[in-house]
């Protein structure tokens, strides 16, 4: 069969084609492959032309039997698809690369009508492969960030409950509360789910309050960027301190002042909240949930100091200093990503 069958009779419209295609006979074995084919497999054509398909091409037995169907079935008339196969290719410079590839198997007819040989059209799929892992681990990303996320409402609707008087209290603290952290996400996900910085955490607070009174405040430090979990804790936090200083704080006084100043020192994240500006300013009669929360965070030490004229809370955790490229230091809060 081979024999009565040349190269000429299927080369012409594949030989300069791009796309790798080589055709066997029945006993699967090369009868043609074009240059593209070639250089695929990194066989000249008189290594390849005549040999038997797994002698040029290693495959694990599953697939040599799976080939095997295929064949049989596009030598009955069937146009096949191989499944996904993988291949590693090293370059003239030793590097490795993998890839993943797809064969389309069509039978060719010859004027008897009868299947003269299967010409295989050869498909590199890596991009579709590789697109796919991406897409399963930003599914799975979600998965687990939701699934956080919503362990987190609830962990704070049940800890507003403890510390709201009345139902309409209870609703206002707890939709606050899930809004800010909302702003947080929503903030995150549109910077590619990435840790936001301390100040842009600060100032999105505080424009919240900004927006409905005039609030005199100040902001001092270096750029300090958080971790995805340091920016959902540090909002957090961040939220009822603001919170508390619009209801019982400098914000809840036209001449009450905040001023906010953090700095990194001996590998520790030092923020120093400083509310001035009023008097007869007395520590509160029970534990809100801004002390809860607090509370709950392993690494943070927290110490809140009541004066007449206000409130100051220095907050202190550790952080991990991180070199950009050598050019850069970039102070990075601690905590999982």
């Amino acid at each position: 069969m081979a024999d009565e069958l040349t190269q000429e009779d299927i080369s012409g419209f594949v030989d300069q084609s791009p796309v790798p295609t080589m055709a066997i006979d029945r006993d699967l074995r090369y009868i043609y492959a074009n240059q593209a084919y070639c250089q695929a497999i990194g066989r000249p054509i008189d290594e390849v032309l005549g040999k038997y398909v797994f002698d040029i091409y290693q495959a694990p037995s599953d697939h040599e039997l799976s080939f095997r169907r295929k064949c049989s079935l596009s030598f009955q008339g069937e146009v096949t698809r191989s499944e996904v196969q993988t291949s590693v290719f090293t370059d003239d410079e030793g590097r490795s690369r993998t890839v993943y590839w797809q064969t389309t198997q069509e039978p060719y007819f010859g004027r008897d009508g009868q299947v003269r040989c299967v010409v295989h059209r050869v498909e590199d799929v890596t991009h579709l492969v590789e697109l796919q892992k991406s897409h399963d681990v930003i599914v799975t990303e979600l998965d687990h960030r939701v699934k956080n996320f919503v362990s987190v409402i609830l962990a704070t609707a049940r800890i507003t409950s403890l510390s709201a008087d009345s139902v309409e209290q209870y609703t206002e603290d707890f939709c606050s509360r899930v809004d800010s952290m909302a702003r947080i996400y929503s903030r995150m996900s549109a910077d590619g789910l990435r840790g936001l910085s301390l100040r842009s955490v600060f100032e999105d607070e505080l424009a919240q309050v900004a927006a409905r009174k005039n609030i005199q405040y100040s902001l001092k430090g270096d750029d300090v960027q958080l971790t995805v979990k340091s920016s959902k804790d540090g909002g957090m936090v961040i939220h009822e301190f603001v919170t508390n200083a619009v209801r019982h704080g400098c914000f809840s006084r036209p001449e009450g002042r905040l001023d906010v100043e953090w700095a990194v020192v001996d590998n520790e994240l030092r923020v120093l909240w400083v509310e001035s500006g009023l008097t007869g300013i007395k520590p509160p009669d029970k534990k809100g949930f801004g002390t809860r929360l607090t509370d709950m965070l392993p690494n943070a030490r927290v110490t809140r100091t009541y004066h007449d004229t206000g409130l100051t809370i220095e907050y202190i955790v550790p952080v991990e200093v991180v070199t950009d490229d050598g050019d850069q230091d970039e102070n990075w809060l601690a905590g999982d990503q």
